[in-house]
This record gives structure tokens, C-alpha cells and sequence, in this order.
């Protein structure tokens, strides 16, 4: 049986009559009970389920850094859990049935932050030291180039099912070099998907993602 703490209008938890109580963030809700389905495994419910656990599992080695390019979207919901809905409805894809994850058509991070188009990381000997560059003579910004306070960027081997993220806390210059240490080695007969936005440390904001990120091995 459900109790009721806080008066006639407050929250509760538990069940009470056919509605449940809880709480989510220090937000009390209530919810209709479950009814009975008499058929809860029809092709569509099926296709639905499996659609979620697919973009789940994809994004799940990156959970931890979609909860920082999620973070000012999600509202009550988590950051991974924010992501997994936005790529449920953009990155599924139906094969004769069966859900896919279509990595390329990935959305990696949500905000509000200016940004540039293009970015190129680079691991020239293979050994995991990147260099990651804006490709400044395909941008069409004129005169003075933008400055940024961070980036966030991810990289996933297809081959391999591997991926990689980077949160850079450091000053960024659109058209210099920025050298980082670390992830795996990038090698050039690989195929790697890249994706990228910016990143305000202070504040926890970023951008939408940059829209050509180019991963090239030595």
C-alpha cells in the first residue's frame, strides 16, 4: 500500500488505487499501473526492443563522455540515456527486419555552442600521439579564426567495434595544431569514423557536433 507524506496534492510512493508514486531527481511523479497485454511479444514491440538494446550497446563503451556532451540537453533523464534516445530515432536503421546502428549517421553531443566545420586528427607514427588540426584552407570563415576553450572527440575503429574519446581541457586556436598524448594508434590501413565537438570546461557546454571530422593513421 502506498503512504502519502506531504497532503493530498504532494507526492507519495508507492501503489495507491491504480496509479504508482515515485520519485526522479528529488521530483515526486505518479504513474498508471501496467495493464495486462495479452500479446506483449508483436513484431513491432519485438522490432522496438531490439532497436533500444542495439543503440544502447553501441554507445555504452562511451557513456561516460555522452554524460558531459548530453548534459545541459538531458533535463531529468541521464546523459547516456539522452543520448540513446537521440540516436534511437537517428542512427537505427531497419535490414529486412532486424535494427541496425548505422554508426555514421551518430549524434555524439548536443548544445549550444558556436563551433567550425572541419577538424582532422592525425596519428602520423602510429603510436597513439595525436595531432588535431582544423583543415583551415576548406573553412569559410574570413579574417580572424575563432578560439575555443576545449574540445571533446571520439573515434571508433569499425573493424575492430573499438572506440575512443578525448575530453581536451586546453585553449584552441581554430587554424593551430593541438598535440595530444594518449588513445589508441591510428593506423592507415583502418577505416575510423570521427566525431567531434567544442567544449567549454567552465560552464559544461558544447556545441553541436562538428560537422567533417576526418581520422587519418600513419
Amino acid at each position: 500500500m502506498g503512504t502519502i507524506k506531504q497532503g493530498i496534492l504532494g507526492g507519495f510512493n508507492g501503489k495507491v488505487g491504480t496509479v504508482v508514486g515515485s520519485s526522479w531527481k528529488g521530483t515526486a511523479y505518479m504513474r498508471g499501473r501496467a495493464q495486462h497485454i495479452k500479446n506483449p511479444r508483436t513484431a513491432g514491440q519485438i522490432y522496438q526492443r531490439n532497436a533500444m538494446k542495439a543503440i544502447a550497446l553501441a554507445l555504452r563503451p562511451i557513456a561516460s563522455t555522452l554524460s558531459l556532451t548530453f548534459a545541459k540537453s538531458a533535463g531529468k533523464m541521464s546523459g547516456y540515456n539522452k543520448a540513446v534516445s537521440v540516436n534511437y530515432h537517428a542512427a537505427v536503421v531497419n535490414q529486412d527486419g532486424t535494427p541496425v546502428v548505422d554508426y555514421s549517421k551518430l549524434i555524439l553531443s548536443k548544445g549550444t555552442l558556436s563551433s567550425f566545420k572541419h577538424l582532422m586528427i592525425e596519428d602520423m607514427n602510429e603510436n597513439g600521439f595525436y595531432y588535431v588540426s582544423t583543415i583551415v584552407e576548406y573553412m569559410e570563415e574570413e579574417g580572424d579564426f575563432p578560439e575555443f576553450d576545449g574540445l571533446i572527440f571520439f573515434i571508433y575503429d569499425v573493424a575492430d567495434n573499438v572506440w575512443f574519446s578525448a575530453i581536451i581541457k586546453e585553449h584552441y586556436h581554430v587554424g593551430e595544431t593541438l598535440e595530444f598524448t594518449g588513445g589508441m594508434p591510428l593506423y592507415g590501413d583502418k577505416e575510423y569514423l570521427g566525431f567531434a565537438c567544442t567544449y567549454d570546461p567552465a560552464t559544461g557546454k558544447v556545441s553541436n557536433p562538428i560537422a567533417d571530422v576526418m581520422v587519418m593513421g600513419g
